[in-house]
């Protein structure tokens, strides 16, 4: 089998992984599909072109889940759980931006018990124009080898 992604032990420190992405009118409808949440935030175009953001803006669990997904590919067979994730939002993300969600691996804590380790990664949404939309911080094991 050939293995996708990368493995514990081919990871240093300062290493990124990053996904740019533009957030689509799509991406906003099924979310509030999916997650349930047809806020007017998100949903209702008319009513926030009075609100302090001027025009409705992308749900936050979207942009947790996009995020989540950058390690997710980069890790994929290799990827045995997320032990812990936070975010903070510091700026809107509305319809349309274009995004670069990166990571940066900020500590690496061998577990030769799981044949892999605790990876530790610090993140950070931002929009084209520089503005940092949100950071992030996240707690995943990872083999040395495919894990299933």
């Amino acid at each position: 089998m050939v293995r996708i992604g990368r493995a514990f032990n081919e990871l240093n420190l300062g290493d990124i992984l990053s996904e740019k992405m533009t957030i689509t009118e799509t991406h906003v409808v099924r979310a509030a599909g999916l997650f349930n949440d047809y806020n007017a935030l998100h949903t209702n175009e008319l009513d926030m072109k009075n609100s302090r953001f001027g025009k409705r803006i992308v749900h936050g669990a979207l942009m947790f889940s996009l995020i989540v997904g950058v390690y997710s590919k980069a890790f994929h067979d290799t990827d045995i759980s997320t032990v812990e994730a936070s975010i903070k939002f510091t700026a809107p993300v509305y319809i349309d931006d274009t995004v670069t969600m990166e990571w940066t691996v900020t500590e690496l804590d061998e577990k030769p018990k799981l044949n892999g380790g605790l990876v530790t990664l610090s993140g950070e949404i931002r929009n084209t124009e520089g503005t940092v939309q949100a950071t992030l911080a996240a707690k995943i094991l990872v083999g040395n080898e495919v894990v299933f």
